[in-house]
C-alpha cells in the first residue's frame, strides 16, 4: 500500500505539480499562496526611470503595469528591489531577488533570443512591449526627415560600440558619439547636437532631468525609413526591426501564475491599458513582436 507521503507525490503529478515534500503548507502553488496572502511581491531596478523607480511618483511603467495585473487577481503589490546596474548586471540581480525566492515576478528583462540569461531557473512571460530605437530632433532638424539630416551631414548622437552605431558607421553615416544614451541626450539638451537616435526610454529620462529641453520624439523616423534613406531594402528581422520585447520572468517552477501572468498580459494589451501607462511617461508604445 501507498504510504501518505508518495500519494501526495503521485496527487500533485496529477494536477501538474510537484512540491517538495514536507508540511501541508508546501503542497499549495506560488500562486495559491499570492491569493491567500493577497499581496503579490515583484522584483524591479530602484534606479530605472521610466521603468521603475523607488520612493518616487509616478514609480515608472513596469511598476504600474505590474500593479495592475495584481488588481486582476484581486491583490496588492510588494515592491522588492533589485539593482541591475550593479557588476554582474541583470544575472546577478536576478541570482539575488527571484531566484533567491525574495519575489514573485521580476520586471523588465529584455528579450534578445538567448535564455542565458534564464539561467535554466527562469521563464519568460509573454511579451508586454518592444522597445527600440527612436529619433530625437530639435532647432533646424525639428521636421527634417531621417534621409534629409543624412543628406545634409548633420551629425547624429549615437551610442558607441551600439548595433546602431555599428550600422550608421558601415554606411559612412556622420555621427556624434557618446559612451552611453544618457550623454548623448545631455548633448541634446546642450544644443551640441540636434539630431540622436536612441533607445525609447533615453528622451524620457532626459526630459526628467532637463524639464526646460526642447527636443521632441520625430514622427518622421521609422526603420524603414532608414533603410530608405540609404538606398536599401528594408530588413524586417535582426537590427533591421530595430525592436525587442520586453518580458517578466518568473520561476520556472511557478506554472500557475506563469498562466495567470500571461493572461492579465493578454487582457491588459487588448483594453489598451499598457499602451496608456507607458505614454503617460512620454515613452512611444510599441506593442510585442510577433513570434
Amino acid at each position: 500500500m501507498l504510504n501518505h507521503k508518495w500519494l501526495k507525490v503521485l496527487i500533485s503529478f496529477a494536477f501538474g505539480t510537484l512540491p517538495l515534500l514536507g508540511s501541508a503548507n508546501e503542497v499549495q502553488s506560488t500562486f495559491d499562496k499570492i491569493q491567500e496572502r493577497g499581496k503579490m511581491t515583484v522584483c524591479a531596478d530602484p534606479y530605472s526611470y521610466p521603468y521603475s523607480v523607488k520612493n518616487i511618483t509616478p514609480p515608472g511603467f513596469d511598476v504600474e503595469i505590474m500593479s495592475e495585473l495584481g488588481k486582476l487577481g484581486g491583490f496588492e503589490l510588494e515592491m522588492s528591489w533589485a539593482d541591475t546596474g550593479t557588476r554582474g548586471g541583470m544575472s546577478r540581480a536576478l541570482r539575488n531577488s527571484i531566484i533567491k525566492g525574495r519575489c514573485h515576478l521580476f520586471a523588465g528583462v529584455g528579450d534578445n533570443g538567448e535564455d542565458d540569461v534564464l539561467m535554466g531557473q527562469l521563464k519568460f512571460t509573454e511579451a508586454y512591449m518592444a522597445v527600440g530605437y527612436v529619433m530625437v530632433t530639435q532647432n533646424e532638424a525639428s521636421d527634417m526627415t531621417i534621409k534629409e539630416i543624412i543628406d545634409g551631414g548633420i551629425p547624429i548622437g549615437v551610442q558607441m560600440s551600439t548595433p546602431m552605431d555599428a550600422w550608421l558607421h558601415d554606411r559612412g553615416i556622420k555621427r556624434a558619439l557618446q559612451a552611453d544614451n544618457a550623454r548623448v541626450m545631455r548633448d541634446m539638451v546642450r544644443g551640441e547636437t540636434n539630431v540622436a537616435i536612441v533607445f525609447s526610454h533615453a528622451p524620457s529620462q532626459a526630459k526628467q532631468r532637463h524639464p526646460e529641453a526642447n527636443f521632441e520624439l520625430s514622427n518622421n523616423y521609422s526603420a524603414a525609413q532608414l533603410y530608405d534613406a540609404v538606398g536599401e531594402e528594408f530588413v524586417g528581422d535582426g537590427l533591421g526591426q530595430q525592436l525587442w520585447d520586453l518580458k517578466f520572468v518568473v520561476r520556472k517552477q511557478d506554472k500557475t501564475l506563469l498562466d495567470f501572468i500571461n493572461k492579465g498580459i493578454e487582457t491588459l494589451t487588448e483594453n489598451g491599458t499598457i499602451a496608456r501607462i507607458v505614454e503617460k511617461y512620454d515613452v512611444p508604445y510599441f506593442p510585442p513582436l510577433e513570434d
